[in-house]
Order: C-alpha cells, then structure tokens, then sequence
C-alpha cells in the first residue's frame, strides 16, 4: 500500500510540473498570438487571432455619394472591427449620375470633416456617425486617411492571420 502511494506521489509530481509547463507555454502561446494595430493620435485595436473568424477588404458606394472602401475583422466574440476609407466617387458610378456626383463630393467630404469631432489636423481621420441611422452597438471603428495606408493594413493582418507573418503590430501613422 505504502509503495502504491509513494509512486503515486512521485508520478504526481512530474505530472503536476508538466501541466504548469504546458499552461506556461499555452499562456506565451496566446500572448504572441494577437494583431494589434496602433495609431498616431493613440487609438489602439487588439485582437486574438484565434478568435477570428474572417477577414474581409471590399468597397462600396454609401448612398451613392461617397465611396467606402473597408476593411472587416469578424470574431467569436461580440464585437467587430471595421477600418475605413472614404473616397469622392470616380466620375464612373455604375449608372448614378457621375460628373455632378463627383463635383458636390468635395464640398461634402468638406462639411462632414468640418463637423466631425476632434482637432482640425485630425478630422479627417475622425469616424463620423448620424445617430441613430449609423449607430452600430458592437461595432468599433477606425477611420483611416488613404487607401494605401489601408490597402497595407489589410496585407499586414491577413499575413498575421493566415501565419505568414510574426509581426504583430501594424501603425498607422497619418
């Protein structure tokens, strides 16, 4: 009976340090697994790769004024991210009238950036949203300044995704 016990002990033991070893390691594991993407004026998104569920680039016209090219992070969890662009529609919009679409755009993107909150200097990277038409409970949003910081973006977070990549951070820096 005394040898059952002391080898049950002494295998306890051994099984006990491995468990902690593994958890240890699951812990580090699940730390370095993470896309994090920062700001300049200190926005930061964080997000476990594992709880992805996909990832999205499209565009599209909103109300046929203004273009919205996107990026969508979908998860497990409750939330989603959404980091965007907004564009003047090019003269071709697919049957809407163009030239004068095109034309009342800057005056538009003008007054939506003068209204939105936030300094003068970063306005135009400031989400903008009529309550309660694009109130979107669960969604977060980042507004981003050009198609090409968020054309890097999407490259630099299907990279991290897809394991293709172990940097974990992408800045955003305009």
């Amino acid at each position: 009976m005394r040898i059952v016990f002391l080898f049950l002990a002494v295998l306890g033991c051994p099984m006990k340090a491995m468990v902690q070893t593994s958890t240890n390691a699951l812990v580090t594991t699940s730390r370095m697994s993470l896309w994090n993407c920062k700001f300049a004026d200190g926005n930061y998104y964080s997000v476990s790769l594992g709880a992805i569920d996909s990832v999205s680039q499209h565009e599209y016209l909103l109300d046929g004024a203004l273009r919205v090219v996107e990026v969508t992070v979908a998860t497990r969890g409750a939330t989603q991210a959404r980091f965007y662009v907004l564009e003047k529609p090019s003269v071709d919009t697919g049957g809407l009238p163009g030239k004068s679409l095109a034309d009342g755009m800057g005056r538009v993107a003008e007054e939506i950036a003068s209204r939105a909150p936030g300094a003068v200097k970063t306005a135009t990277n400031s989400v903008v949203k009529k309550f309660p038409e694009t109130s979107h409970a669960k969604i977060i949003e980042y507004r981003i300044s050009d198609r090409e910081t968020l054309g890097k973006l999407f490259d630099h977070l299907l990279k991290r995704w897809q394991g293709r990549s172990a940097d974990d951070t992408f800045e955003v820096t305009n």
